[in-house]
């Protein structure tokens, strides 16, 4: 059975546990969860959860850490931090959270987390088992993150042999640190700091309804009446705030919903919705109309919930996207082209519509113009795997020190070194004469070559976790 290639976690006897450390480990427990395919491959949702992560935490700014968010492909309805600033956002949470100030508050929570390295905290007062806290930490939030509670707990127990008892007043005490911190973030980035205890109390009602998607939330973020009195009193010391929500927000939590419910009861929901007259925002339930038809592959039908959405939405780059979507689907190249094009001119910098572009061009056989978008691409994001990946599509077959190179490039980014040396070796192997190129793999291998090595000296020491497999998440092992 394959496991978690869990990241080495230092020796026992090292009392320190820097930035750096913490990094590694959050690297690799996102490779894990990576390469079982458990992050959610969706280029606008991500992009939004970076941007409203990146406002919250700018009060956080803590040396050598860069927060990076994303979506976990999972209906449940929960959320975890991972060292080194890795904060992954269950699909279900998104899809359950009733307004952008209630999924800022867990963001900023979790952000809180990390700040104050609580990870860090906790191995420096576990000593001296502080290596089998963290794998059982780290084996525990792999388990948390799928909302598989009882198994969260059952590793913590038999990996920490503490009390459980005691780690969760432990727990507690960090729970209550970032519930306050994260207030903190909320009111900084101009949110209603209200919808944190709303969200923690909505989820307790919930629960009591035998809702195991709120009970994953509450079993790894434990909420009891005296923290959700602290929060509602700590607000009141806080400016009130009302702040409409974002239509990044409304549209890429419609677009959640249908691969969290699937297509068809998703178009089941937006119509009843729509008749109903129960919605957040019609234009946003239009929206996620268009988007299940476009699921269902009914074009026409996707195209005119579309039209009613645009009736009533500003202009957005998701709009646009989903029309050239929809446009490829109903077999219309120049309607799909249109559609790209005047996306661009509006929206010169979204990524998300840069690589749907770029994909189309390439799937339409227009090499030339796919090359120009990448060089452009690139140009403004030299560290974008996913732009790599396209590159690689570009010279398949046709160059293969170019393929190879990207490649390698794109496992870089997505800090598979192992695979991306392999690419790199190949691409060192092939013909072509292009100098620049050759000398940025020759250094990348360097690199690479020290990462590998350093990593192979600490592997050791993280076999004894090789426990942990993937199906303690809920998931089948891969």
């Amino acid at each position: 059975m394959s496991t978690y290639d869990l990241p080495d976690l230092g020796e026992v006897s090292d009392g320190s546990f820097t930035a750096a450390d913490e990094a590694r480990i959050g690297r690799g427990v996102v490779r894990a969860m990576r390469d079982a395919d458990e992050i959610a491959d969706d280029a606008e949702v991500t992009s939004y959860l970076n941007e409203l992560g990146g406002r919250l935490a700018q009060p956080a700014a803590t040396a050598g850490v860069n927060y990076s968010f994303f979506a976990v492909d999972d209906r449940s309805i929960n959320a975890f931090a991972l060292p080194g600033g890795y904060i992954g956002v269950n699909s279900g949470l998104i899809l359950s959270s009733q307004s952008e100030a209630e999924l800022a508050s867990v963001l900023a929570h979790e952000i809180a987390h990390v700040a104050q390295r609580h990870m860090a905290r906790m191995k420096a007062a576990s000593a001296p088992n502080q290596l089998m806290v963290l794998a059982a930490i780290l084996a525990g939030a792999l388990a948390a993150r799928s909302g598989n509670g009882e198994a969260t707990i059952g590793v913590l127990n038999a990996g920490i042999g503490l009390s459980i008892q005691n780690q969760l007043s432990y727990s507690r005490d960090f729970e209550r640190e970032s519930d306050r911190l994260g207030m903190q973030y909320l009111a900084s980035a101009g949110f209603d700091v209200r919808a944190m205890p709303s969200f923690f109390e909505r989820m307790q009602q919930v629960n009591r309804h035998n809702d195991n998607n709120a009970y994953a939330f509450l079993r790894t973020h434990p909420v009891t009446v005296e923290r959700i009195s602290e929060a509602q009193n700590r607000s009141l010391g806080l400016p009130l705030k009302m702040r409409a929500d974002s239509v990044d927000y409304l549209l890429a939590r419609e677009k959640l919903r249908v691969s969290v419910q699937g297509a068809d009861e998703a178009a089941r929901f937006e119509q009843s919705a729509l008749q109903n007259r129960q919605f957040l925002n019609e234009g946003a339930t239009w929206f996620g109309l268009a988007t299940a038809r476009l699921a269902q592959r009914r074009p026409s039908e996707a195209r005119n919930a579309l039209s009613e959405a645009k009736s009533r939405l500003p202009g957005h780059p998701m709009l646009f996207a989903l029309d050239a979507a929809i446009a490829r689907e109903a077999g219309d190249k120049a309607a799909a082209r249109a559609a790209y094009r005047a996306g661009r001119a509006a929206y010169p910098n979204n990524r998300a519509l840069a690589l749907a572009e770029i994909d189309f061009l390439l799937d339409a056989g227009e090499r030339d113009a796919a090359a120009e978008r990448l060089r452009e691409a690139l140009n403004k994001r030299n560290a974008d795997a996913e732009l790599y990946r396209l590159e690689a599509r570009l010279y398949a077959d046709q160059d293969r020190l170019r393929y190879h190179a990207a490649l390698g490039n794109a496992f870089y980014f997505e800090m598979r070194y192992g695979a991306a040396m392999e690419q790199f070796q190949l691409a060192n192997k092939a013909p072509g004469d292009d100098f620049y190129l050759r000398s940025s793999i020759e250094a990348r291998m360097r690199e690479l070559e020290k990462i590998l090595r350093e990593d192979k000296g600490k592997r050791g020491k993280s076999r004894s976790f090789e426990g942990f497999a993937p199906a303690a998440t809920g998931r089948p092992a891969r």
